[in-house]
This record gives structure tokens, sequence and C-alpha cells, in this order.
């Protein structure tokens, strides 16, 4: 199962994604325990599953950012993160029909399940319960070939937001058009970038910094 599931990340079409992805597996007293790590990045999502008769459960959604990445560039640290959770989708799609399962249904605290209920037209269902490990987010994710549709729009829209992101950010521009950009860590590339570029000459005009709120489109 583990090589099954590393080579399916391996598969997935670099020239389609902003990032590369690898995956990292073990079994854990609490279930199945999937890490995709983005190899530019130091961002990482760790999953958990745990078959159950009817449906995949997934009681952990853990998400792990570079938040320095925001402040050499906002628009990539917004599509790396978007990226990684539409890419976590895509892999949880794929154990479920591993596992001949038509539906997932995450079982999360409220701070994992938030980079999900921004989309919530991928999902059947999403309620609050409290148990006795505290509030957690019940999401039903039914895996029918709508899903996989809109999970498809949603990825062409990231990737046309960010090339859009050229005609008005430098780095933006330098990172999607190097050919190197699989093969080097986002954050040397974009300080060495940095360190190249030329500061601005705006005369007597005061430029204000502006303020990264870490708020993206998840």
């Amino acid at each position: 199962m583990f090589s099954i599931l590393k080579n399916y990340v391996a598969s997935w079409q670099q020239q389609k994604l902003a990032f590369g992805y690898n995956l990292a597996c073990s079994v854990e007293p609490a279930g199945l325990v999937l890490t995709l790590q983005q190899q530019q990045t130091a961002f990482s999502l760790s999953i958990t599953l745990q078959p159950s008769p009817d449906a995949l459960r997934l009681p952990t959604f853990s998400l792990t950012e570079e938040s320095n990445l925001g402040d050499l560039c906002q628009p990539l640290y917004d599509a790396a993160l978007i990226e990684i959770v539409l890419q976590g989708l895509d892999l949880i799609a794929f154990c479920a029909q591993r596992f001949h399962k038509d539906e997932v249904n995450f079982m999360l605290c409220p701070y994992e399940a938030e980079h999900l209920i921004a989309w919530e037209e991928l999902f059947h269902s999403i309620s609050a319960h409290t148990t006795t490990q505290g509030e957690r987010q019940l999401l039903t994710l039914l895996i029918t070939p709508v899903f996989f549709a809109m999970l498809a729009d949603l990825k062409t829209q990231l990737h046309q937001k960010l090339w859009a992101q050229q005609k008005t950010d430098l780095f933006v521009r330098r990172y999607c058009q190097s050919a190197d950009r699989m093969n080097a860590p986002v954050l040397s590339f974009l300080s060495l970038q940095k360190q190249q570029t030329p500061p601005a000459q705006n005369g007597n005009i005061i430029s204000f910094p502006s303020v990264s709120s870490r708020k993206t489109a998840i």
C-alpha cells in the first residue's frame, strides 16, 4: 500500500502544479499516517486514516507551514497553502477508492477544519459536534465524479490566478518562469532574487510596507 501511495504522488504532473511533492507513510496506533511534503517549501500536511465499515475516517488533517514565505512573497505563500490542501484532498480521494469507500468523514478540531470549510461546496455536509475530546467539526465528503470535476476546476483556477500574478509581482514571475523552480527551496530562491533586485527609485514618495495578514483564499 505504501509503494502504491508514493507512486501515485510521484505521478502528479509537475507542469500542472506550482510545487513538487513527496509522501511519507507510517502506521501508528491512531491509524495510517500520511505526510504530504511540499518539496520547495517547509509546508507539510499530516493526515490520519481510519477505515471503518461504511466510510473512510480522518481524525486529523494537520497543516504545518513556513510563515517566512509570506514575508518574501505573499502570492506564493497563498498558492503553497492552497495547493497542498487541494493535493491532500486528491490523495484522500485516491485512498478512499483503494479502500473501496465512497464516503470520507473528517472529524476535526475547529483549527484543522478551517482549512477545508471555505470549500463547503466540495462537501456533502458540515456540522459541529461536542465530543469527549472537545468541539469537533464533521465534514462528509462523497467521492463522486462531481467531486473530482470540482477539485480539478479549483486547481485550474489556482494555476490561472498565480500565473496572472506575474503581471504585477516580479518574484512570482521569476519563480514561475525559472527552469530550476522544482529543484530548489523556494525560500532560498526568493531570498536570492531579492538580493539581486535593485531598490525602486521613488524620489520623495514614501512607500509604506504592506502588512501580511496571513489570510488566504482557504
